[in-house]
């Protein structure tokens, strides 16, 4: 390949980075606000629950939750369009890849057979961090490093402090979500 070759596709990455940033206009920070309160209320019932051996009731609490997250999420992608005044098709492809990473992790939890809670909780946690880091390198450079943290959180968390995992997670992951998301809203990303 040769350095012009080089240079042109370094500028069409760096216009495809700043296009996306662009596109978000401030509503990135809301989804990260909303799904760090998701993971506080989901995590901190998870270890509630666990505690008063109502084991049942995980599911169908981060089904709600999720359920309620997802519509809120839909919102505001419609809302961010609405208020530019043209559709963009960035929150149809932020949508699909969050799809696909969700598809992806009920995949591995059936074909691997994983049944314990903490298990799926840590795949699907990780598959979320992987999510961030990547999706940062195609918009800012904190969310990788959000990726980053949340997966050492929770390997951390599940290694060194099982007993205290979903407590661990819902407070520092989801705080961390909810501060990163504040920050990116009064910053405009």
């Amino acid at each position: 390949m040769r350095p012009e070759h080089v240079s042109d596709d370094l500028r069409i990455i760096r216009e495809v980075m700043e296009r996306t940033r662009r596109a978000s206009g401030g509503y990135g920070g809301w989804f990260m606000i909303l799904w760090g309160i998701v993971w506080v209320l989901g995590f901190t019932a998870t270890h509630v629950l666990l505690r008063l051996d109502l084991e049942r009731a995980i599911n169908p609490t981060w089904g709600v939750l999720n359920g309620v997250g997802v519509v809120i999420s839909i919102w505001l992608g419609l809302r961010a369009q609405h208020r530019r005044g043209h559709r963009s098709t960035l929150w149809r492809a932020v949508f699909l890849w969050w799809l696909a990473l969700a598809v992806f992790d009920i995949l591995l939890i059936w074909l691997f057979g994983l049944t314990r809670g903490q298990e799926i909780a840590l795949l699907i946690l990780l598959t979320i961090a992987l999510g961030y880091f990547l999706f940062g390198l195609f918009t800012h450079w904190a969310i990788s490093a959000i990726g980053i943290f949340l997966a050492v959180l929770s390997v951390a968390a599940a290694l060194l402090f099982p007993a205290y995992f979903d407590l661990a997670l819902g407070f520092l992951g989801g705080g961390v979500l909810i501060v990163s998301g504040v920050w990116f809203v009064r910053q405009g990303r």
